[in-house]
């Protein structure tokens, strides 16, 4: 071995050696939280913190305004920390955190060790965001004309993405993934989501906001365009099955009468409504995440006069993968699933692809 090599290898001998020892001597995680703070002088006389998913709930005591307490780590959620009127969450990461009580009564949590820290970690991620949001929608506000505005809009959903797939590939075992991938939900396709969640850690499965998500993407692909329909009841009579596949396209809408979105989407159904119901065409409301009486009241305001079903809640929603309403569908003859989330002009643009105008 030459002198040259020789002290290659000794220089990464001594740059590992090094290396091992800065991670034998960082801040470690603990696996209890030790938080405490300032409550202020009118402070409550104690401090109830609450892990739900651990079904652990303590109280501890506040004197002279401040307290002290040491908790279960728990990092894929969120525990809640109640003083009187004081009410907040925080990440039990297991790292000492302290609490600030800010002029609004909201809650300023910093860790002592932020490196390691998933409470740091998550307030970056939020902040980031938010900064992403705040820079695009001034950029947005000052477009010109809608061109402009759309490829602002496509480059801010870019950068959002990029950034919280970056997030879920560098906190896989966290609640930082959790709220990445929350965001993302929009923005990928099925297939990329189902994709992101395998990278995740087997602990996440179980949080409500990962498995919600993998039933909804499992259902979206079971009702994607080009499936056949899948039918449902409601109170053991109104079927989807009593209008899809009986040799009728259908719209059917997806709505609740609470929906500003879900109203502003009428007139474009009402018009195609008009224009193309008859022997090919026909369009079905149907009435989710509503109350009956407001359903009724809302559809004769609104001037629906086509078929509904209404007081379907979630039976529909869960069938069909449906986090967002309005929610437009167009079924063919047969109820193969022609077309989803249809909106505006693209609406009608859809329907005179498959039936001529009655009128």
């Amino acid at each position: 071995m030459t002198t040259l090599n020789k002290m290659k290898t000794k220089f990464i001998f001594i740059a590992a050696a090094a290396a091992l020892l800065m991670v034998g001597c960082g801040p470690k995680v603990s696996d209890m939280t030790t938080i405490s703070g300032n409550l202020g002088a009118d402070a409550a006389e104690e401090v109830e913190i609450s892990i739900k998913p651990l079904e652990f709930v303590n109280k501890f005591p506040v004197v002279n305004g401040q307290f002290k307490a040491e908790v279960p780590k728990y990092t894929l959620g969120k525990a809640r920390l109640k003083a009187g009127n004081i009410i907040g969450s925080f990440v039990s990461d297991g790292t000492p955190l302290t609490i600030k009580i800010n002029d609004d009564k909201s809650l300023s949590v910093t860790s002592k060790y932020p490196d390691v820290s998933v409470q740091a970690k998550s307030d970056a991620y939020d902040k980031a965001l938010q900064e992403i949001q705040l820079s695009y929608q001034g950029k947005i506000d000052a477009a010109k004309d809608e061109a402009a505005k759309d490829q602002l809009y496509e480059a801010y959903e870019n950068e959002v993405k990029k950034m919280g797939l970056d997030a879920v590939n560098a906190n896989s075992d966290n609640l930082v993934a959790v709220m990445a991938l929350d965001n993302l939900r929009y923005l990928l396709s099925n297939d990329q989501v189902d994709s992101v969640l395998t990278t995740l850690d087997t602990s996440l499965a179980k949080v409500s906001t990962i498995s919600t998500l993998a039933k909804t993407v499992s259902a979206r692909k079971k009702t994607a365009e080009g499936q056949m329909f899948t039918d449902f009841v409601i109170q053991g009579k109104d079927k989807l099955s009593d209008y899809v596949g009986k040799g009728k396209y259908i719209l059917v809408d997806f709505w609740a009468s609470w929906c500003g979105p879900c109203k502003a989407e009428l007139p474009n159904i009402k018009a195609v409504y008009q224009k193309y119901a008859g022997p090919q065409f026909d369009v079905l409301s149907v009435a989710v995440w509503d109350k009956k009486e407001d359903t009724i009241n809302s559809a004769k305001e609104q001037g629906i006069v086509w078929n509904q079903i209404i007081d379907a809640q979630r039976i529909p929603t869960t069938l069909y993968g449906i986090d967002g309403i309005p929610h437009i569908i167009l079924f063919g003859p047969d109820g193969t699933i022609l077309k989803r989330d249809l909106r505006g002009e693209d609406i009608e643009a859809e329907v005179a692809k498959y039936v001529k105008p009655v009128k």
